[in-house]
């Protein structure tokens, strides 16, 4: 069997669609593990964009918007795929199969752990969880004629999982060190964060120290909707330049806490997505400052466009801080950053001045060790071989090896599942020629 697999990813920034080909070689070390020979990022259309904005966040539809979505996303799905086989010059026949992570319109993990170990019976009714990603896998498998795989999230969470995130997983395979405690941190519409002690044998204090990982909270989605609101659909604010423009409003930020607490303050396993991060939210927070004004402080009431972006940054990186103090297991030698918010300038300087100046003040909560330079190191992945922007992508193919491997790919120390398990359901190509 070929090694060669496609992965494609749409999160919940919606900037589009990242499809990968990508070649695994397992077999000897002195060859590269992961070798992309393809990276392609497809516009998602607007009007589907607008349709799953419309649609995650929780506004009436119907069941026959929702198989129309599915039924579009398959084909524009398909459209990516093609262009990217074609800028390849791959033989689809050599590829393997496809992992398509699909699009996110409601994730709703389980409230309470399954009562069982999984079966289906009267004990189902305690897992209370669920996940859709729309994006027909049917005509996937026909428009490209490539095995597709998709639906990785809901078996793990028919185990009691939260089904986010799944890419923990492949942070381990592709990213542990030797003498190095990591944190792998991908912030895209939703940031999380991976632990992964390091594996030397050497370092007793990453010994019994499982692989952990979580949602830390918003990443991108707050920024981005901002933006995209204010000012006239601009995709995203580009290395933070108009945040920089603003000043951090300390009442805002201390109301974006408040009405977050629910799930900053909830212990991990736990994920997150644009049910609760979204603009209608955002909103909802900006309008509650207006009518708590105890004060009557017109100051705190109107608030500059460039300041709430100010403090949406503030807030995305301090929330990513938080968690990681929490982390007092083991020290931190790195902090390895991907997804879109790796791109943000202004966003990757505060998160380096907040880590050092939780260190110098409290030793992040024990968490940061001293590097050569005196500090946790923050890099991109793109310094370790991995693509930033195309690392959820490459893991979505990985994953699609895993399941034609019969290989689990879920980990329960950081989704909370009673069980390893294969992920995904196989839609196999046609191989009848009538």
């Amino acid at each position: 069997m070929s090694d060669i697999f496609i992965g494609v990813m749409s999160g919940t920034s919606l900037d589009g669609i990242d499809v990968v080909i990508v070649e695994f070689n397992d077999n000897d070390d002195d060859i590269k593990r992961i070798n992309v020979k393809q990276s392609y990022s497809h516009p998602m259309p607007i009007n589907i964009k607008n349709d799953i904005l419309s649609m995650c966040q929780g506004q009436k539809t119907t069941l026959s918007e929702v198989g129309n979505l599915n039924r579009r996303l398959g084909i524009v799905y398909s459209e990516a795929i093609n262009e990217a086989i074609k800028l390849s010059s791959i033989d689809p026949n050599s590829i393997s199969a496809i992992g398509c992570h699909g699009q996110t319109v409601w994730h709703q993990p389980p409230t309470r752990k399954h009562g069982d170990d999984g079966d289906n019976d009267d004990n189902d009714d305690d897992n209370d969880g669920f996940t859709i990603q729309l994006g027909d896998c049917n005509r996937i498998a026909t428009l490209t004629g490539i095995t597709t795989i998709g639906d990785f999230r809901n078996r793990d969470i028919s185990y009691g999982g939260q089904g986010a995130p799944l890419t923990p997983s492949f942070h381990k395979y592709s990213l542990s060190s030797f003498n190095e405690n990591r944190i792998i941190l991908n912030i895209g519409g939703i940031s999380n964060i991976t632990l992964l002690p390091s594996l030397s044998s050497s370092s007793s204090s990453s010994n019994n120290i499982q692989v952990t990982g979580f949602d830390t909270g918003a990443g991108n989605i707050l920024l981005d909707s901002w933006i995209q609101l204010k000012k006239d659909g601009t995709p995203y604010d580009k290395d933070g330049e108009w945040a920089n423009q603003g000043n951090v409003n300390e009442k805002l930020l201390k109301s974006l806490y408040d009405h977050s607490d629910s799930f900053l303050n909830k212990l991990p396993p736990k994920s997150t997505g644009r049910e609760l991060f979204n603009i209608q939210w955002l909103l909802n927070v900006i309008e509650s400052i207006k009518n708590d004004d105890d004060d009557n402080d017109n100051d705190n009431i109107i608030i500059k466009d460039e300041d709430v972006q100010a403090t949406l940054l503030e807030f995305t990186c301090k929330t990513i801080v938080d968690e990681i103090k929490k982390i007092k297991i083991c020290k931190i030698d790195r902090v390895l950053v991907c997804g879109g918010g790796s791109k943000n300038k202004l966003l990757m300087d505060k998160l380096s001045r907040l880590l050092k100046k939780d260190e110098n003040e409290n030793g992040c909560g024990g968490s940061v060790s001293s590097g050569s330079s005196g500090s946790c190191k923050l890099s991109i992945t793109d310094e370790f071989g991995i693509s930033s922007q195309d690392m959820e992508a490459i893991a979505f193919a990985w994953f699609a090896k895993r399941t034609l491997n019969n290989q689990p790919s879920n980990l329960i120390s950081v989704t909370g599942a009673s069980k390893e398990t294969i992920l995904g359901a196989i839609y196999l190509k046609n191989n009848f020629n009538n």
